[in-house]
C-alpha cells in the first residue's frame, strides 16, 4: 500500500528558522530529505523516492531546452539538504525561509507525496483563494 502524506498542523519556526515535523510526516518520508522551492509560496520536503523519479525525468534535459532547462536549474540550485539536528530539529535554509515569509506560526501540509511548509499569511491567502472555489472541482469527473 502506498505511503499518504496528508493532513495539516500548525507548528512553530524559531528565530533561528528550526522547526520540529510532525511525527506522522518524519515516519513517512524517511531520512535524507530536501527541501527547495514549492510551485507558489511555499516549500517543498522531498524524499529520496520522489528526488530519483525528478531526477529520472529531467535529466536528459539540454541547455538548448530553453524554459524546461531553466527551471531545472532553478529547482536544483534551490534545493537543500534538510537535516535533523540532536534536538529533533530541521533547519530551514535563511535564504528559502525569507523567500515565502516563514517566521512564528507554519503550517505543515500533506499533499499525497510530498509535504509542503507554508507561512501562517500565505497559507491563509490560500485557503481563501481555495473557498471561492469549488472543491475538488479540478478533479475530472469530480464536478
Amino acid at each position: 500500500m502506498a505511503k499518504i502524506i496528508s493532513g495539516t498542523y500548525k507548528y512553530q519556526i524559531d528565530s533561528k528558522g528550526r522547526v520540529r515535523i510532525p511525527s506522522r510526516f518524519k515516519e513517512l518520508l524517511g531520512r535524507d530529505l530536501l527541501i527547495g522551492y514549492g510551485a507558489g509560496e511555499y516549500l517543498v520536503v522531498y524524499n529520496q523516492d520522489m528526488i530519483k523519479k525528478i531526477f529520472d525525468k529531467y535529466a536528459g534535459v539540454e541547455v538548448y531546452d530553453g524554459d524546461l532547462y531553466d527551471s531545472v536549474r532553478e529547482m536544483s540550485e534551490n534545493l537543500f539538504p534538510f537535516e535533523c539536528d540532536n534536538q529533533d530539529r530541521y533547519q530551514i535554509p535563511v535564504a528559502l525561509r525569507e523567500s515565502v515569509g516563514l517566521k512564528g506560526e507554519i503550517y505543515f501540509v500533506g499533499v499525497l507525496n510530498k509535504l509542503e511548509i507554508w507561512s501562517e499569511e500565505n497559507y491563509a491567502k490560500r485557503k481563501d483563494k481555495s473557498v471561492s472555489q469549488s472543491r475538488l472541482g479540478s478533479f475530472t469527473g469530480l464536478k
